[in-house]
């Protein structure tokens, strides 16, 4: 059992590494990840602003109960559990986005 670890071990170490111009991606898939990057961004900037302002009453309850229960949340675990809901959350939301966007375009 030791003699076949060892071997496995030796095979893991004398692996040939990966070449990193196999990882690069091309000029227009980076501008593209980036557009993405900034339109998301930006959105959630609007929608926030519109929140803030109050006019959309039920946004800004929406935003005010979320950012209560991860305040109470914060209160009974650490700070790196906090983040991890949060980008939980935002993740679920991002989720919900594309799955409503992509039944738009399919209908």
């Amino acid at each position: 059992m030791v003699i076949l670890v060892l071997k496995y071990l030796v095979l893991l170490l004398t692996r040939v590494p990966v070449d990193p111009l196999e990882w690069q991606i091309s000029q227009d898939t980076a501008n593209s990840i980036v557009a993405w990057l900034a339109n998301t961004i930006g959105a959630a900037e609007s929608v926030l602003r519109v929140a803030a302002t109050g006019h959309d009453k039920r946004l800004f309850f929406k935003v005010v109960f979320c950012l209560y229960m991860l305040s109470a949340l914060g209160g009974l675990v650490s700070g790196l559990t906090v983040a991890h809901a949060g980008l939980c959350l935002f993740c679920f939301y991002m989720l919900a986005e594309i799955s409503r966007s992509i039944s738009a375009c399919l209908s």
